[in-house]
Parts: C-alpha cells; structure tokens; sequence
C-alpha cells in the first residue's frame, strides 16, 4: 500500500476526483457498511406496534412448542421470545431453532396454540 500525504493512495486521490465520483464513493461504503448492521428479517416481518422480549425456551408454553414441533418437524428449537403489543399484552411467540442440516427456521404460534407464520 502506498502512502501520500499521511493517506493510502487510494484515499489521498478522492480528494481530487469529481464531486459525482466522491458522492458515488461515499454512497458505496455507507451501503456497504449499513448491510453490516441491518437488522435481521425476522424484524421486519413482525406486525407493527408489537416489541419482543426474550424468554427461556423452558417458559414457552407446551401447546405452542408443539404447534412448533408439528409446523417445522426435525427442528431443534432452542431460542424464544415474547411479542407484546402497546400495552404489553402478550399477542404471541417466536421460537427459532436448527435443522439437522443447519438452516434456521422460526415459527411465531399464539399463546392458544395457533401458528402464525413461519420461515
């Protein structure tokens, strides 16, 4: 890497490129490191207004573990969350776990027992 003025080259030459060249550069790495931090999918597919609030797989109730189970057969579920409306009423559950072959699925079941969407 050569350096310029206290700069990697390729740094110190921006400064005299165009103004659309530049634009273009720094839209290119604020894309770049935006895709680092996004959220997962999961997030966006919840329906608004709701919050999720993490709980042990152990206080998940049975009816919605095997609604799970019988939705996303062979999969070991081992995390979970709550989602709570406005007023924090419990509205349903999400639950992730693994395939045997390693691909992650969830599944968001009611508190009834009733599954709501899975991925």
């Amino acid at each position: 890497m050569v350096i310029e003025n206290g700069l990697p080259t390729f740094l110190a030459t921006i400064g005299q490129r165009s103004r659309l060249t530049r634009r273009v550069v720094s839209w290119v790495l604020l894309v770049s490191l935006s895709a680092l931090f996004a959220p997962g999918c999961h997030d966006a597919d919840r329906p608004p207004g709701l919050s999720r609030r993490a709980v042990p797989i152990a206080e998940v109730p049975e009816a919605v573990v095997n609604a799970a189970k019988t939705t996303l057969p062979g999969i070991e579920f081992n995390e979970a969350w709550k989602n709570l409306d406005r007023d924090g009423k419990l509205h349903s559950y999400e639950i992730r776990g693994r395939s045997s072959n390693g691909k992650v699925r969830e599944a968001r079941v009611s508190a009834e027992g009733k599954v709501l969407e899975t991925e």
